[in-house]
């Protein structure tokens, strides 16, 4: 998200930052919020006004007061399907007037980057040996980063170049998506303001109106959450990503992981056929004791003891024992 830092401005006009209380802080959000803004607007325009009393060394007045709006609103990226994406993709192609959309949409779904940091690209942001990118532009430090080029974003930008050399826009202080005016005006020394009409009449024809274009950063996160990519490599790739939008991707990516789970199960039909013949062999074996146990012992195998040995009983136990009764002689 971007802040437009007109609403500060409008709100404390002239007023020294040194002179800002907390209470201040509390009406601009009381005001905010009266004007319908969502919560996490609020504290993103004040995170602003927080950066800038940090830097002041003025911000231990407010540490303890602040209290940043809760944000009830549940998150609302969304992730499109593959055939939705593969249709969308393919009408951006279609049309030439939806060049530059298509191509930062290309960066959008296929590398993870915000409108914000796409419009910050300059050429020598792009490194084509290493096939990285050099983001140093977004909505906060965190966002800096070195994503890598997959062959989807190397073609489009490719592209973007070979149209760039003719208008001798291809200096490495120009910025990729250059500024455009009124009567098809360029200047490659001003990053593009919008992209936004193009946008809206691209997802219009291919039957998506309501897939923003960040939507493209939710879908490309989802992408690796279901491929069940950590979340160090994640951050990596596509920067700062809330907690609480961490949260949802870890949930997509453990419901990849109950499926392939569930897709280790061991196929029923084979395991009842294997439990029956394991049965009938059982019950087999069971027969095969019964019989066996029937059978009369072998002559052999026993052990006769001697039948006669001159005593009372006719075993040699029984002589010992005898003997053993009488007094000693």
């Amino acid at each position: 998200m971007e802040v437009d830092g007109q609403t500060l401005a409008a709100f404390f006009g002239d007023t020294p930052l040194r002179k800002i209380s907390p209470a201040d802080l509390t009406a601009y959000q009381n005001t905010r919020r009266d004007l319908g803004r969502a919560p996490k607007t609020v504290n993103s325009e004040l995170s602003v006004l927080r950066q800038l009393l940090k830097h002041a060394k003025l911000w231990y007045r407010y540490r303890e007061d602040y209290k940043a709006l809760k944000n009830t609103k549940p998150p609302a990226g969304q992730a499109i399907a593959d055939h939705e994406q593969v249709r969308l993709f393919d009408i951006a192609k279609s049309n030439p007037a939806w060049f530059f959309a298509y191509v930062a949409a290309t960066l959008d779904f296929f590398c993870g980057l915000r409108a914000c940091e796409i419009k910050a690209l300059q050429w020598k942001h792009v490194s084509w040996e290493e096939r990285r990118l050099a983001v140093r532009r977004s909505k906060t430090p965190a966002g800096w980063r070195d994503p890598s080029l997959n062959d989807t974003c190397l073609e489009a930008l490719r592209e973007l170049h070979q149209r760039a050399e003719p208008l001798g826009f291809t200096n490495s202080e120009h910025f990729l998506f250059p500024w455009h005016g009124l009567r098809k005006q360029l200047d490659p020394t001003r990053p593009m303001t919008s992209w936004r009409t193009a946008w809206r009449s691209l997802r219009k024809a291919a039957g998506l109106p309501s897939v923003r274009f960040h939507d493209g950063r939710h879908t490309a996160l989802t992408r690796l959450a279901e491929k069940g990519v950590p979340d160090w490599v994640i951050r990596a790739q596509f920067g700062h990503v809330s907690p609480a939008m961490m949260a949802v991707y870890s949930h997509v990516r453990r419901k990849a992981l109950d499926e392939a789970a569930k897709a280790l199960e061991p196929d029923t039909t084979t395991t009842a056929a294997n439990s029956e013949l394991e049965k009938t062999a059982d019950q087999d074996r069971r027969v095969a004791s019964h019989v066996t146990s029937q059978q009369p012992p072998r002559r052999d195998n026993v052990i006769e003891f001697p039948k006669e040995s001159g005593a009372p009983c006719t075993t040699r136990t029984c002589d010992l024992l005898v003997r053993s009764r009488q007094p000693f002689r």
